[in-house]
Order: C-alpha cells, then sequence, then structure tokens
C-alpha cells in the first residue's frame, strides 16, 4: 500500500501541470487598463517584438530564482516602448513558474478603442 502511495505521488507529481495565469486574461495596456479579445488585432501582435521574464518559484510564493519584472522583459525582447503587458505561469507541484510577458515597439498597429464619455 505504501508502495501504491508513492508511485501515485510520483505520477501526480510529474503529470501535475495546471496554468496559473492566461495571457489571454491578464493582457493589459500598459496604463494598466484590460484589453478585450475585440480590441486585439491577432496578426498585427505576432508581428511585434515580445519579450518574457520568468520568476522559479517554490510552494507558489517563495521565489527562488529568476526575475520577473517588466524591465527585464522588455531588455530580454530589445523592446524600447512597451505598449501591452501580460502574465503567464504554470504549477508543477511544488514548483511553478510565474512569467511577465510585454509587446511594443509598434504603436502604429494597435489603437485603442475611443472612450465615448470623452
Amino acid at each position: 500500500m505504501k508502495r501504491l502511495g508513492a508511485v501515485v505521488l510520483v505520477l501526480a507529481g510529474l503529470c501535475g501541470c495546471l496554468p496559473t495565469h492566461d495571457l489571454a486574461k491578464t493582457l493589459r495596456y500598459a496604463d494598466n487598463t484590460p484589453v478585450g479579445v475585440e480590441n486585439i488585432k491577432f496578426l498585427d501582435l505576432n508581428q511585434m517584438k515580445r519579450g518574457e521574464a520568468c520568476t522559479f518559484n517554490i510552494f507558489y510564493v517563495i521565489p527562488l530564482f529568476g526575475d520577473g519584472s517588466i524591465l527585464t522583459a522588455a531588455r530580454k525582447g530589445g523592446i524600447n516602448n512597451v505598449e501591452l503587458i501580460g502574465q503567464t505561469g504554470t504549477w508543477y507541484f511544488p514548483f511553478s513558474t510565474d512569467c511577465t510577458v510585454v509587446y511594443g515597439d509598434k504603436s502604429a498597429i494597435i489603437q485603442r478603442p475611443k472612450d465615448p464619455a470623452k
């Protein structure tokens, strides 16, 4: 019985990958206003520069190593003008990754929707 429990724990640890953040749900403009799916031109988004910076954690909250800042993500992507920011992540018990994803340097592509109140 103990052997079966150990096998189940090992298999759960190897196969237990869960997404913790979804880029489609966390994507926002650089001024922190949310981006709706109807406001993104996905083909143009693929043409923008993309940078990603990750941290690796234990028990989801204790950082082990990495720098997940916006500045690091922009530097890694060679981006001078950050336009969109989002997060991705996965959970592999007991470890997790949290990544900051930035898009930029293509300001003519994404047009922010006009605010009808103004």
